[in-house]
């Protein structure tokens, strides 16, 4: 009798066929657990957001960025942007006061250089250089005629107040009538959305949609709220209308989807 040193061929090859079958089914739950991932970050870092949009208006009489003590609109120049209520403007108002780095304003799902293309970065100073940087974010679209809306530019701790989420991109090439997400690859021409979306009262959801089942701004209660603008629906007073670029309504989707 002898001792065996070594496995036979068959055994080899089962013992291959046993780690592939596992790589098999360990690979896909990996890539859904770094999606999980992934996911709850970018929840963290749109909270983290609203959290500087709350603290900043507790030292401007509780009026977010873009707006005076009073509730006006705000007369200065940040970062070269004029525009108080553009999303650049916002944002970079809370970038210069430090309220979190420019990393932040970036999803998790994207690079600094997918993130925004265009006009659509802004700049800060840093030591006295000027830096573009890149956002991943929409935040709401506040305009004369939407009072119910710029009412609720302010810490209201409103529940059912969409304040910023993922922005829509621009799915099929011209018209923006089909959109989706950073965290959607839907065919073109298709509308695919999901994202994160922050309340007003600082809690954040991950929806699969991007019409909330319902939402409030100020005095009016809303069914079925799109978040972004449909190709020749008008501007209204009292839903929820999520913009990335500046603050205009674009029937093209030129300064809303990216």
């Amino acid at each position: 009798m002898h001792n065996r040193k070594a496995f036979t061929l068959i055994e080899l090859l089962v013992v291959i066929s046993i780690i592939a079958l596992l790589i098999g089914i360990l690979l896909p739950a990996l890539g859904a657990a770094r999606r999980t991932a992934r996911q709850m970050q970018n929840s963290t870092q749109v909270r983290g957001i609203h959290s500087a949009l709350v603290l900043f208006s507790q030292g401007n009489n509780t009026y977010y960025p873009g707006s005076t003590t009073k509730g006006q609109n705000k007369t200065a120049v940040v970062s070269g942007e004029t525009d108080p209520m553009s999303v650049q403007f916002r944002f970079a108002t809370l970038l210069n006061d430090n309220y979190f780095t420019a990393e932040y304003m970036v999803s998790p799902s994207e690079t600094k250089a997918t993130a925004v293309g265009g006009e659509t970065g802004l700049t800060t100073t840093d030591n006295g250089v000027d830096t573009e940087v890149t956002y991943s974010y929409a935040m709401l679209r506040i305009s004369p005629v939407q009072t119910d809306a710029r009412e609720e530019w302010r810490d209201t701790s409103n529940s059912e107040a969409v304040m910023l989420c993922d922005r829509a991109k621009n799915n099929d090439g011209t018209l923006g009538d089909a959109w989706k997400s950073v965290h959607t690859n839907p065919a073109t021409g298709t509308t695919e959305w999901r994202g994160s979306v922050g309340w007003n009262d600082n809690h954040v959801t991950f929806e699969a949609t991007s019409t909330m089942a319902a939402t409030q701004y100020y005095d009016t209660s809303n069914t079925s709220d799109e978040l972004f603008p449909e190709v020749g629906v008008t501007d209204t007073d009292d839903d929820a209308v999520m913009v990335f670029e500046d603050n205009a309504l674009a029937a093209d989707g030129s300064n809303t989807y990216q």
